[in-house]
Parts: C-alpha cells; sequence; structure tokens
C-alpha cells in the first residue's frame, strides 16, 4: 500500500506540479489590484482552491482576497436559466446526439418524471444533431419558455443566493474566474447572472479577450495558450481530458442546487467516475502536485510554457509514460454532451 501511495504522489508531482506552479504564479499576478476576488470554478476549481489557499496560508503568494470555491457546473448553470433565449442558444451550440429526453437529462440536469412534467410526451421523443438541428429544437422549446422558467424558478434563486454568501455578488468586488478552460461557457453565464463584470484565467482560453454579455464584459486570457482551437495540433488542448480526469473534485458534476428553510444549499450530484469511485487514489495524486508546486515556490523553480507544454506532451502521447498504477483514475463523466462516462486512456490509445 505505502509503494502505491508513493506512486501515485510522485506521479502527480511530475504530471501536475509544473503546471500548477506556473498558473500560481499567473494566478497572484492577475489578482492584484483593488477588490479582486479568485474564484476556483468547477470541479476542476476543487484543486486550484486546494493549492492557493495552501500557497497562501504559507505566505508563498500574496492574494488580496482569500480563494472561494464555487461548486457549479454547465450544466446547473443551464438548468438555472433554462427558457432564456439567449441561454437556450447557448447550450444547444455544442455536440449532442439523442433524444430530447435525453438532452434535458443530460444537459440540464433533468430527473424523467421532470420531462414530461415540461413538456408534451410527443416532443420527448424527438431526435436531434447538434448543433446542426439547434434552430429546430430552438422552435420546439420555445412555445414551452415559459413553463420551464418557472419549473427551474428554485434552482435559480438558490444560485443567486449562493452567489451572494460566497461574495462574488458584493458591490465593486471583480470576480477572477479560475478554471482549466477553454471557451469560458461558466464565466459567460455566472456574468449573465451577476449581472456584473467578470475576469477569467485559464490554462487555455480559445477565445481571449473581452466579451460582451448583456451589457458586461467577460474578460478571459489564458496561461499556456490562448487563440487555439480544436484540431490546431496543440497537445494540451487536444488531450485535455487526461487534466480533467485528474484535476477534479471528491463529488461527481453538480446538477442541481436547493436551498432549504434554514438557507442551507443543497447540492444535487450526476453520476461518478473512477476518479470520484477511487478518490483516495486521486488523493495522493493532488497532495503531491500541491506538495510540489510548494516547493517550487519556496525554492524558486520556475518552468517556461515551453517545459510545462513538452512534459505534458510526453505523458499524452508516448505509451507507457502513464504509470499503471494511476489507469483506474482516467475516466470522465461527458454526459453533457450525451457520452456517459468516457476514458481517454482507450480514446487516445495510450
Amino acid at each position: 500500500m505505502k509503494e502505491t501511495y508513493t506512486a501515485l504522489y510522485e506521479f502527480g508531482g511530475a504530471f501536475l506540479g509544473p503546471s500548477l506552479t506556473t498558473y500560481a504564479r499567473a494566478v497572484e499576478k492577475a489578482s492584484q489590484g483593488q477588490n479582486t476576488l479568485p474564484v476556483c470554478l468547477a470541479r476542476e476549481g476543487w484543486l486550484l482552491y486546494r493549492l492557493l489557499d495552501r500557497l497562501q496560508a504559507a505566505r508563498l503568494i500574496d492574494l488580496p482576497t482569500p480563494p472561494v470555491y464555487l461548486k457549479v457546473s454547465r450544466t446547473l448553470l443551464f438548468r438555472a436559466m433554462l427558457g432564456d433565449p439567449d441561454v437556450m442558444d447557448m447550450a444547444l451550440s455544442t455536440e449532442f446526439t439523442g433524444t430530447v429526453v435525453d438532452l434535458l437529462m443530460k444537459r440540464f440536469g433533468f430527473q424523467l418524471n421532470e420531462t414530461y412534467k415540461c413538456l408534451p410526451a410527443e416532443i420527448l421523443s424527438f431526435e436531434m444533431v447538434l448543433p446542426d438541428h439547434k434552430e429546430r429544437v430552438l422552435k420546439w422549446f420555445e412555445p414551452h419558455y415559459a413553463r420551464l422558467r418557472s419549473h427551474v424558478a428554485q434552482t435559480r434563486q438558490a444560485l443567486l443566493d449562493y452567489f451572494t454568501n460566497t461574495g462574488l455578488a458584493t458591490e465593486g468586488v471583480t470576480p477572477l474566474m479560475l478554471d482549466l478552460g477553454y471557451g469560458g461557457t461558466i464565466q459567460k453565464l455566472c456574468t449573465r447572472l451577476l449581472e456584473k463584470d467578470t475576469r477569467g484565467l485559464y490554462y487555455i482560453a480559445k477565445k481571449a479577450g473581452e466579451h460582451d454579455v448583456e451589457g458586461h464584459q467577460a474578460s478571459m486570457s489564458g496561461v499556456f495558450r490562448e487563440g487555439i482551437n480544436w484540431q490546431e495540433n496543440y497537445t494540451m488542448l487536444e488531450r485535455s481530458l487526461l487534466l480533467e480526469c485528474l484535476m477534479t473534485a471528491p463529488h461527481g458534476q453538480v446538477v442541481d442546487l436547493k436551498e432549504n428553510a434554514d438557507g442551507e444549499m443543497m447540492f444535487f450530484y450526476g453520476r461518478e467516475a473512477a476518479s470520484q469511485r477511487y478518490y483516495q487514489d486521486l488523493e495522493a495524486i493532488l497532495d503531491g502536485a500541491i506538495d510540489t508546486a510548494i516547493y517550487n515556490l519556496r525554492h524558486g523553480i520556475h518552468y517556461t510554457h515551453q517545459e510545462v507544454e513538452a512534459l505534458f506532451e510526453v505523458y499524452a502521447k508516448r505509451p507507457g509514460a502513464l504509470p499503471k498504477a494511476v489507469w483506474h483514475l482516467f475516466t470522465a463523466d461527458d454526459d453533457i454532451s450525451g457520452n456517459g462516462i468516457v476514458n481517454p486512456l482507450q480514446i487516445f490509445g495510450i
């Protein structure tokens, strides 16, 4: 058991430690300025929050405000804003194949009984291929927007209260959204709900710059690469699913949020991937990654972007580079795209 822990711990330091070191320094630099609130987003944000919290406690970085962890997901935000025409357009713009029932359950976090409560049965069986059929699907939904908005009103209000409780809605505070990447969908949706400007700092930002969201600005930048897209042979993006499998939280994807009478937030989760089922193993990897970043900052060790990219290239493309002790952790929940649980080791042939 000790040997397994050591293998996992050392792998975490080698695989994630250098990129976390570089990213933490970038967060410190981007956070400077009055009333910036570092907000660690979604499942990847759990690791970033733990990292920044420990670095600040050790006085190795200087953040003007302690970081917060925001337990959200695209699914939760899409659900909370279901029936908003602009958000519907965004929600239907990425790949999905299946029926309307499948879409509501996998992209909007619905239970089966909820789908029949909100839409006529004949619509629920319609088949689609997104984004090719987006305009057609929008027409199916449009007559039912009012009912859908009413159904998710409780989720939307709980989410707004959650934003207030975590400090995002505080006047004069600018949230700095921290995440792996890539298109800033969560940031845009949060900007829309908060009705205030936000900033985002990602590992990779496909569309860096200023984005107008209903009169407010969502500013995005990337630490390792900006302006890159899929199928442009940038390995850290093309095989980023390897990072997503490990940079994850002990809980599954958040699919709904309710607030009880005492104001307590109750989170509801989708199914677990291997990284959640075997979180004790994943935690050893994350401990190694964070401890390595702490060591690097304490001793002034720096990595160029090219060095981080080259290291990832070795693990992502060379057969046998990933130790056998970690293979069981590489599965991810891709329900939002209709693909269920996916295994990047099989997808990429490594």
